[in-house]
C-alpha cells in the first residue's frame, strides 16, 4: 500500500473531530499533520508501527493518545472503579489503571480494515464508543487486539485472524453471551475462534456479558484429521470477572496446561470448586500452573478443597463472598497465600488471609476478621462480607422478608394477605407441626413477584415448598439444601440459571435418590428431579422416577428459564418446530400459496371446459360408432384421442367443428372421464 493511501486510511481517524490540519497536536507528537508541507514519514510516526519493509504492522495510540493528542479532547473521564469494586485487585496495576468509559468520544473507523497488514491494534482507554466493525474484525493477520477502558458495546466480537495473541475488551459495554463454540472444534459450530492455538490472554472482564462459560462438552479439544490436539494450550491469563456469567466452574479448565492467571470473580457461578482446577484432566492430569486464582463474589458452594495445595505456584486465592461451608484447610494456611495483599502478615497464619472464619464480619471476606456472637448456625458461610454482625432471623422474621420480598400486598387472593409480625401458623397458605414451626408454604398461582430468598433455607422444618405458576425471577438459591424439604415446586415462573448441585445431590427432595435398584443412577440422582433445566420442560416442571417422567427438549420463547411445565414448540415425524417460527414462515408464504392455487385454479378450470370435436365420413359411420361405445364404456379417453387424431389433425378440429356436418362425435374430458356431448347421427 502507497504511503499516500494509508495517509488517506489515518485520517479517518481524526477529520471528523477535528480540523485534519489542526495545531492543536502537541509538538512532542510526531506527524499526524494532515496537509502540512514537510510532514514526517508514516513509520515515524506517534503510534505507527512498521516492519522492515516499511509496511504498517501496528497501531499503538493507548493510554488516551487518539483522545487527548490527537483530537485535543479536554473532558474528563469517568472516575475510576473504586476499591469496593475491585477487591483485591491492587496489585494488577495493568488490570486497575484504566476509569470507567465516558460516552463522548470518538467511534472506530471502519476504514482501519483496509490495513489488512495489521498485527497490532492498542487503543485502551481512548472513551471509543459505538461497536466494532466487521472490517476490523476480518483483519487477517492480527495478534494483538487491546480496546480495554473504553464505551464500546454491542454483543461478542468475532475475531476471524488465526494469529490472535492477546484479546482484551474488558471495561466496556459489550454485551450477550459468549458463542457456545467459541473454544470448540471449528467443524462444531459458526463461532468458534480462529485463534485456538495461538490465544495467551482472554479478557472480557467488567462488560455486561451473561450466560454460560462455553468451555464444556467438546470445547478446548481440537480434533484434526492426522493427530489429537489440545486447543488453548498457550493460553496463560483468562478472566471474565465482573460479568453476569451463570452455571458452573467448567471441568476443562483442568485441560489448560499454560493457566497461570484465572480469575473469575463477581459473578453468578455456582457448584462446587472443581477438581480439575488443582488435578488438571486429560493426558497427564497434572495440576495446572496456577499463581493467581479469584474466585470471590459468586454462588459457589459446598467446602475449600483442600487439594489447592497442590497448585505449587499458587501465590493468591480469594474465594470470600460465596457460599462455602466449613473451615479452611489448614495446608492451604501454611502456603501463606495473599501475602502481598494483607497488611497484617499473621493474617495468614491464621487463614484469615484466605477468608474469614463463618460467624464473622469483614470488609472484604478477608482479614481483618472479627468474630461475631454465636448465632446458633445462622451465619454458616466463609468471607461474608459487611461491617456488622448479621443477627439471626427467626420464622416469623423470615416469613415477613419473604411477603416483603414478594409483593404481598399484590397477591391475586386478598384472603393470602400476611399481618406482618403475625404467628407463623396463622398465614394463609402456610402449614405448621404440632410444634408450630413452618412445614408446608404452598401459595401456587397467586402472582408473586419477585426473587427466592436464601434466607428460607433457615426454615429447618420445612417440607412442602410450592410456589409454583407465579412470576418468580433471579436464581435457584442453593440454601435450600439445609432445610428436610421433600416436596419441592417452583415450575412455571422465570427462574435463571441452573440448579445448584448440591441441591441435585440431595436425598429426599422430590424422591431425589429414591428408586427401584435397576433405575439408572444418574436418574435416581438428578438435578432434574428438583426442576426441569433450560431447554427443557415437562407437565410438572420436574423429572419423576416413579411417574415415568422425564424432562423434554423445549426451545420456544421462555426455553431460558427453569421449570417450565408447558412448551409452545410441537413436533412433525419427531422433529421439534417452534411455533412461533413455524407460524412466521407460514405467514411468509401466505402470499406464494395465494399465486399457485390461483393459477391452479385456472389451469384446472381450463381442462375441464376443453372440447374435440371430431368429424368423420358417412362410410366409416359404423366402425366410429363402435369406438365411440368402446371408449365410453372402458372410460379411456387418452386412447380414443389418440385413435381420433387418425382422422384429423388439432389445427383440423375447430374447422370440421363449423362445417356443421351432421356426423359430429362430441367429448371433454372432466375428471378422467369421457362425456359424450353430442350423439353420432
Amino acid at each position: 500500500m502507497k504511503e499516500s493511501e494509508a495517509k488517506q486510511i489515518l485520517k479517518s481517524f481524526v477529520e471528523p473531530y477535528r480540523d485534519a490540519s489542526s495545531s492543536i497536536i502537541p509538538e512532542t507528537i510526531i506527524g499526524w499533520r494532515f496537509g502540512n508541507t514537510g510532514d514526517d514519514v508514516i513509520c515515524d510516526w506517534t503510534g505507527i508501527i512498521c516492519d522492515d519493509d516499511a509496511t504498517i504492522i501496528g497501531l499503538d495510540l493507548e493510554d488516551g493518545v487518539w483522545i487527548e493528542f490527537l483530537l485535543g479532547y479536554t473532558t474528563p473521564m469517568a472516575q475510576s472503579y473504586t476499591n469496593k469494586q475491585q477487591p483485591h485487585r491492587e496489585l494488577l496495576d495493568e488490570k486497575d489503571d484504566a476509569p470507567i468509559p465516558s460516552s463522548n468520544g470518538p467511534f472506530l473507523p471502519s476504514s482501519l480494515g483496509k490495513l489488512t497488514s495489521l498485527q497490532i491494534i492498542k487503543l485502551s482507554s481512548n472513551q471509543i464508543q459505538g461497536t466494532i466493525p466487521k472490517e476490523i474484525t476480518k483483519l487477517p493477520n492480527l495478534e494483538i487486539f487491546e480496546v480495554r477502558s473504553n464505551n464500546l458495546s454491542g454483543t461478542f466480537p468475532h475475531l476471524y485472524s488465526e494469529k490472535i495473541q492477546v484479546f482484551d475488551i474488558s471495561k466496556n459495554r459489550f454485551s450477550g453471551t459468549l458463542p457456545e463454540d467459541l473454544f470448540a472444534h471449528p467443524s462444531f459450530g459458526p463461532g468458534t475462534a480462529s485463534y485456538l492455538q495461538s490465544l495467551i490472554k482472554f479478557d472480557v472482564s467488567h462488560n455486561l456479558l451473561s450466560g454460560t462459560i462455553p468451555l464444556n462438552g467438546k470445547s478446548a479439544t481440537y480434533y484434526t484429521a492426522k493427530k489429537h490436539e489440545m486447543a488453548l494450550q498457550n493460553l496463560k491469563f483468562f478472566d471474565i470477572g465482573f460479568n453476569s456469567f451463570s452455571g458452573t466452574i467448567p471441568n476443562n479448565f483442568g485441560t489448560l496446561e499454560s493457566l497461570t492467571e484465572l480469575f473469575l470473580e463477581h459473578n453468578k457461578l455456582i457448584g462446587t470448586i472443581p477438581k480439575s482446577l488443582y488435578r488438571g484432566s486429560g493426558i497427564g492430569s497434572n495440576p495446572l500452573p496456577l499463581k493467581q486464582l479469584y474466585l470471590q463474589q459468586n454462588d459457589l458452594s459446598g467446602t475449600l478443597p483442600s487439594g489447592l495445595s497442590q497448585l505449587l505456584n499458587l501465590k493468591e486465592l480469594y474465594v470470600d463472598g460465596n457460599k462455602l461451608t466449613g473451615d479452611i484447610p489448614d495446608v492451604l494456611c501454611r502456603k501463606e497465600l495473599n501475602n502481598a495483599f494483607l497488611n497484617d502478615t499473621k493474617a495468614a497464619l491464621r487463614c484469615d488471609g484466605i477468608s474469614c472464619p463463618a460467624n464473622s464480619k469483614s470488609n472484604e471476606g478477608v482479614a481483618p476478621c472479627m468474630l461475631c456472637p454465636d448465632d446458633g448456625g445462622f451465619n454458616r458461610y466463609l468471607g461474608r462480607h459487611g461491617n456488622e454482625c448479621k443477627q439471626p432471623m427467626n420464622e416469623v422474621e423470615i416469613l415477613d422478608l419473604f411477603f416483603e420480598r414478594f409483593h404481598g400486598e399484590d397477591w391475586l387472593d386478598p384472603s393470602y394477605a400476611w399481618e406482618r409480625g403475625s404467628a407463623v401458623c396463622q398465614r394463609k397458605g402456610v402449614g405448621c407441626d404440632q410444634a408450630g414451626n413452618a412445614v408446608n408454604i404452598t401459595l401456587s398461582g397467586l402472582g408473586l413477584r419477585g426473587s427466592l430468598p436464601t434466607e428460607l433455607g433457615a426454615l429447618t422444618s420445612l417440607q412442602v415448598f410450592n410456589v409454583s405458576n407465579n412470576y418468580i425471577t433471579g436464581f435457584l438459591p442453593s440454601d435450600f439444601r439445609f432445610a428436610n424439604i421433600t416436596h419441592f415446586d417452583v415450575s412455571g415462573n422465570s427462574l435463571s440459571g441452573h440448579v445448584p448441585i448440591l441441591l441435585c445431590i440431595k436425598d429426599g427432595i422430590n424422591n431425589n435418590g429414591i428408586g427401584p435398584p435397576d433405575v439408572d443412577f444418574e436418574l435416581l440422582y438428578s438435578c432434574d428431579n428438583i426442576v426441569c433445566s433450560r431447554g427443557s420442560y415437562s407437565s410438572i416442571g420436574r423429572a419423576s422416577v416413579a411417574d415415568s417422567i422425564t424432562c423434554l427438549p423445549c426451545f420456544d420463547d421462555f426455553s431460558m428459564y427453569l421449570g417450565r411445565n408447558e412448551c409452545t414448540d410441537f413436533q412433525i415425524f419427531g422433529h421439534q418446530i417452534r411455533r412461533d417460527d413455524a407460524l412466521a414462515k407460514v405467514k411468509k408464504a401466505i402470499p406464494y400459496i395465494a399465486i399457485l392455487g390461483t393459477l391452479s385454479f385456472f389451469i384446472l378450470k381450463r381442462l375441464r371446459r376443453k372440447t374435440y370435436l371430431v368429424h368423420f365420413d358417412s362410410s366409416e359411420l359404423s366402425s366410429t360408432r363402435n369406438l365411440a361405445l368402446r371408449q365410453f364404456s372402458s372410460n379411456s379417453f387418452d386412447e380414443f384421442e389418440d385413435d381420433a387424431e387418425e382422422y384429423y389433425s388439432d389445427d383440423d378440429w375447430t374447422a370440421a367443428a363449423s362445417e356443421g356436418d351432421t356426423h359430429k362425435l362430441g367429448f371433454s374430458r372432466k375428471k378422467s372421464e369421457m362425456i359424450v356431448l353430442r350423439g353420432l347421427s
